[in-house]
């Protein structure tokens, strides 16, 4: 499936226009690998015991993207964002948020 972070495809024009889908992670715990910074002063929340991997995070949230629109039928995604934010799950240490949102179409 095409991702692309554009409007259009060069050379692929849009056939159909399926809808906005979108994808999330929330990686916090033992699951983080580069801590949120405002953490890094919170007792049991330094950045060794709570690494996180940007890229881990960021894949998850786009496959869960591509997931949905395969269920709508798309055979590419336009359009794509990703957005990265810091939040605190259940009490605990800060976690790690990232979504990905596009819209999917077929080419």
């Amino acid at each position: 499936m095409l991702v692309a972070t554009v409007e259009a495809i060069e050379g692929r024009p849009v056939q159909w226009y399926l809808g906005v889908v979108s994808g999330g992670a929330v990686m916090g715990g033992s699951r983080l690998v580069g801590v949120v910074p405002a953490a890094a002063g919170e007792a049991g929340c330094s950045p060794a015991a709570h690494p996180v991997d940007l890229r881990d995070a960021r894949d998850t949230a786009i496959f869960e993207m591509l997931r949905e629109a395969a269920e709508r039928g798309a055979n590419a995604v336009i359009g794509v964002g990703l957005g990265y934010a810091s939040i605190r799950v259940a009490g605990e240490c800060p976690a790690l948020m990232v979504t990905a949102s596009g819209t999917a179409v077929r080419v």
